[in-house]
């Protein structure tokens, strides 16, 4: 990437050899404290495309665009690995259609899973799912996303990690993000892949916030286990625990055991959020008694979060002036389970299409008279056409399907594959 030299600090005037005649009865000047001497500017990072945000869509969409010979700058405010409240669920569809996420599940601690268990909102009955192949894996978010930043960086992408983008500036060719050090990055095509709360998707007049019936919000909680331990509370086979309509809240609890922790929490739409921390800690009791949780495992001080689920859905504003919104900061979640990973890192793999033709356009290398910004706004299309139906509610009443889960086996084998396969019910 090519890097701006920084600027030569400003010469200081010379002193004026002319003393002050003071009059004596004239009281005597304080001295002037010399200001401190400026730091030079840190260099200017050029590159062609700007990432910001270092989850899963947005390591995905560096490292995809650095494979094609893209220069990427990757920015995040965090330094990796970091702490990050999740249930930490990937769909192993992600490890089908993205083959170097194999590579990353290898490196990390990830435990597959075949299996799901309902539990009924009253936590009173239980039917299972079981699918043949493996249909996910459980990995700690703080590992997983630290050797998806390896991958990126790997790849050829640029990373500037703990580094906070506090503002943008638009041009008529390209975008600047502001670091909080003074740094700029600029680049041909700014991606804001910076989570719910996107600062992006803000300063750049996409969208000012969400609203609040778009929002799930979360209480979680990811408890270490022994092996020991995880076998006593979930056997030798690999599943995973959910329970719908949780004390009759419009979302649903979960338990996730990963290879050496189990990740445990509730979401609620946001716009019910007053009952989210008595869910909680019913969940959790309910969890001990029927032995899913050490009796002595740490619970408390849960982790906050807003989830998207399904946002993307009603949402047109994705694309803005060479700006792309992917993952969670463009709502790119399930609206049935909220699961982000596998849809966040497809958003990203769409919008990277888009972005390689922008950038050829701007290069006049595309026939006809395809602009940059044209061929940005293809994503608005493709992504609707290939991710739309992954991210919707099943079209059927969920409420009067429910209780019959617990007494119906094909009924719970297609909630099943609803919930952890994308289909429809």
């Amino acid at each position: 990437m090519k890097r701006r030299a920084p600027s030569p600090p400003a010469a200081q005037p010379a002193r004026s050899a002319r003393r002050d005649r003071r009059s004596p009865a004239a009281p005597p000047r304080k001295r002037r404290r010399r200001a401190a001497p400026v730091a030079p500017t840190a260099p200017a990072v050029q590159c062609d495309v700007v990432v910001v945000g270092a989850g899963p869509a947005g390591t995905s969409a560096a490292r995809f665009l650095a494979e094609e010979g893209v220069s990427v700058a990757l920015i995040d405010g965090e330094r990796f690995p970091r702490p990050k409240p999740c249930a930490g669920w990937l769909a192993d569809k992600a490890l089908q259609e993205f083959p170097f996420l194999r590579a990353v599940r290898r490196r990390i601690q990830a435990a597959g899973f075949k299996r799901l268990v309902f539990h009924s909102p009253d936590l009173e009955h239980t039917a299972r799912f079981t699918n043949r192949a493996t249909v996910g894996h459980v990995v700690l978010r703080e590992e997983f996303d630290a050797a998806l930043v390896a991958a990126a960086r790997s790849a050829g992408a640029e990373t500037l990690l703990g580094r906070q983008v506090v503002d943008l500036r638009g041009g008529e060719r390209d975008i600047t993000a502001v670091l909080a050090d003074g740094r700029t990055v600029t680049g041909r095509i700014l991606v804001g892949a910076d989570g719910a709360g996107s600062l992006v998707a803000r300063r750049s007049g996409l969208r000012p916030r969400w609203s609040p019936e778009q929002l799930v919000a979360c209480l979680s909680k990811t408890v270490p286990l022994t092996a020991k331990q995880k076998c006593a509370c979930y056997g030798a086979g690999g599943e995973i625990h959910v329970a719908l309509g949780f004390g009759g809240a419009s979302g649903y609890a979960w338990a996730f055991p990963g290879v050496a922790h189990v990740g445990i929490g509730v979401g609620v739409r946001a716009a019910d959020p007053q009952r989210l921390r008595g869910l909680y800690e019913a969940w959790v009791a309910g969890l001990r008694a029927k032995g899913l949780l050490p009796p002595a495992a740490r619970t408390d001080e849960p982790a906050p979060a807003l989830l998207p689920a399904g946002a993307a859905l009603e949402f047109e504003n994705h694309v803005g002036k060479r700006t792309l919104l992917i993952g969670d900061a463009g709502g790119f979640v399930s609206a049935a389970s909220g699961e982000g990973i596998f849809p966040g890192i497809r958003s990203a793999a769409i919008a990277v299409r888009c972005i390689l033709r922008a950038l050829a356009a701007d290069a006049g290398k595309l026939p006809g008279a395809s602009s940059c910004q044209d061929e940005l706004l293809a994503f608005k299309h493709l992504w609707r056409q290939e991710l739309a139906a992954y991210l919707q509610m099943p079209n059927v009443n969920i409420t009067f399907l429910l209780p019959l889960i617990y007494a119906n086996q094909e009924i719970a084998d297609r909630f099943g594959r609803a919930f952890l396969l994308g289909e429809n019910l």
